[in-house]
């Protein structure tokens, strides 16, 4: 018998035997599923043709393609168009576009599309044409993401009522047995059709019960066709349809006390235990299903999934799951630079940032510059925090996550200083991130940070070894002459160009006001 009450109790017993995972896999799939769609603030409106009828775009000659964008899917999610206030002065760089047109169109798919043709096309993209793109991508997202892990969320719950060592990478499973596509098209059809029944009114909300097992059946037996997975949650939901609308209702308590807590309760507690008991519900089903005579029932055979509760994780299965030997290049990324390997590499470095930065200021205002404040083809900042992260960061290279911060901290020191330093001497900035989003003084930016540790993290564990590698295949002497040869020219350039550094247009700016020579003024007197 399908007893409410005795499945709410053991749905609650279920999540607090691996509470920390049920809500972890909770958070990630609320994230996953809520930056699928329109809108980040709101769920997704179905009522399309009446949402289109409403969106008007005013003084549609003044705006820019970018802003026609941002107004439609702001009107079309319900959201006003607004300014973020708390990145009014962030006006320049990839984070403050980046930042600015999601915040404005509360949309992370749109705001990225906007931010590309605003910072690599200069807004010269129709706006049609990135809402075109936008729903492409939205559809595409929303079929081969959103309802394919549901039904990975399906299946951690599933496990979780019997092993209390269920983890949340269980969200990953359907990818990981190799069944994506199976999965994808049968959740597709799944809502096509109750997207289809809702236009009888009442049909609409009968078919959301009569499917609501597909997730589940394909959580317990990926292999099992679509036809048979709709067909087969149809014939177990006959006779509980009511039932299970009836446990729906029984949670409206939390969900009324998440709109009080700012949604808080919902997170820690209240879905992680619904969807304990939602999983529980449909085992109980399934149960009450064996004693009926329906069709491809068999095919619900997973018997680890039954019994009392195990502190355990779920054995997996040699056929089910698809084995992947992924052949990965591998490095000694932990391995030691003799100063020969250091000196070369901190010219490669040198170099390649020398080349990204022309070819970067040419792409963005055509024309090529020379850049940095030598008159060498090199950016010795570059090299320089390079061979800063693999001397000093060594001892936090098991560590790629402590390595990220790491570096960020010491380019951030090396930029920093290095900007003091060329005001001091020079009274003149080679760079300046004023308008940058979270910028310190103008000096250095989240996104430069950004940007320098993970070249740091590609220089560590990536291009240094190759690198090495390639240098160990050029004979000893002639690496050293090469040193010689290279650290006598870069000598004399730092010597000619602290007479006479790298300035002009596009390169430098004249700094008037100076607060570090009022400082070193201050204390001279």
């Amino acid at each position: 018998m399908f007893n409410r009450f005795n499945l709410k109790k053991q749905g609650k017993e279920a999540f607090y035997r691996n509470w920390k995972s049920c809500i972890i896999i909770c958070f990630i799939y609320t994230i996953l599923v809520g930056g699928s769609f329109i809108s980040l603030k709101t769920q997704i409106n179905f009522d399309y043709a009446n949402s289109i009828k409403k969106i008007t775009i005013n003084n549609i000659d003044a705006k820019t393609n970018s802003d026609i964008v941002n107004e439609f899917i702001s009107n079309l999610s319900g959201n006003k168009l607004e300014e973020p206030p708390m990145f009014n002065n962030a006006t320049r760089g990839v984070l403050s576009s980046l930042v600015n047109n999601v915040s404005k169109s509360g949309s992370f798919l749109f705001g990225v599309l906007n931010a590309i043709n605003q910072i690599i096309f200069k807004d010269h993209i129709l706006a049609s044409i990135i809402i075109i793109i936008g729903a492409i991508l939205s559809l595409f997202y929303w079929i081969f993401v959103s309802k394919v892990i549901e039904v990975g969320k399906a299946r951690f719950f599933l496990e979780n009522n019997k092993y209390t060592k269920t983890k949340a990478n269980k969200l990953l499973y359907p990818y990981n047995i190799g069944k994506t596509k199976n999965i994808a098209i049968t959740m597709f059809l799944k809502n096509l059709y109750i997207i289809l029944w809702s236009l009888t009114l009442i049909g609409g909300i009968i078919k959301y019960y009569s499917y609501s097992l597909v997730p589940y059946i394909l959580a317990e037996n990926p292999n099992i066709t679509s036809n048979k997975a709709l067909k087969l949650s149809e014939e177990m939901m006959k006779g509980y349809k009511w039932a299970i609308f009836k446990l729906d209702i029984s949670f409206i308590g939390y969900y009324l006390l998440g709109i009080l807590t700012l949604n808080i309760s919902n997170i820690v507690f209240a879905t992680p235990y619904i969807n304990c008991t939602k999983a529980l519900a449909y085992l109980q089903i399934k149960k009450l299903s064996l004693n009926h005579d329906i069709k491809n029932i068999e095919l619900l055979n997973d018997i680890n999934l039954e019994g009392t509760y195990l502190i355990d994780e779920y054995p997996q299965s040699k056929d089910l799951i698809k084995n992947k030997n992924h052949k990965w290049l591998k490095f000694n990324y932990n391995q030691k630079y003799f100063i020969i390997d250091l000196i070369l590499i901190f010219f490669i470095v040198s170099i390649f940032g020398y080349v990204y930065e022309v070819l970067l200021h040419l792409f963005q205002y055509g024309e090529i510059v020379k850049r940095g404040t030598l008159q060498g083809p090199w950016l010795p900042i570059y090299g320089g925090g390079a061979i800063a992260m693999l001397v000093l960061l060594k001892p936090f290279r098991k560590n790629p996550f402590a390595y990220f911060v790491l570096a960020m901290l010491v380019s951030g020191i090396i930029e920093y200083t290095t900007s003091v330093f060329l005001e001091v001497v020079h009274h003149m900035s080679w760079w300046d991130y004023h308008g940058y989003f979270l910028n310190l003084n103008g000096r250095i930016c989240l996104e430069g940070l950004l940007l320098f540790a993970t070249g740091g993290l590609i220089i560590t564990y990536f291009a240094a070894p190759i690198l090495t590698k390639f240098l160990d295949k050029i004979p000893q002497k002639i690496k050293i002459i090469i040193c010689i040869i290279l650290v006598s020219l870069i000598a004399f350039d730092f010597y000619y160009s602290s007479v006479f550094p790298n300035t002009g247009t596009g390169i430098t700016n004249e700094i008037k006001e100076s607060k570090i020579n009022d400082y070193i003024k201050s204390k001279k007197i």
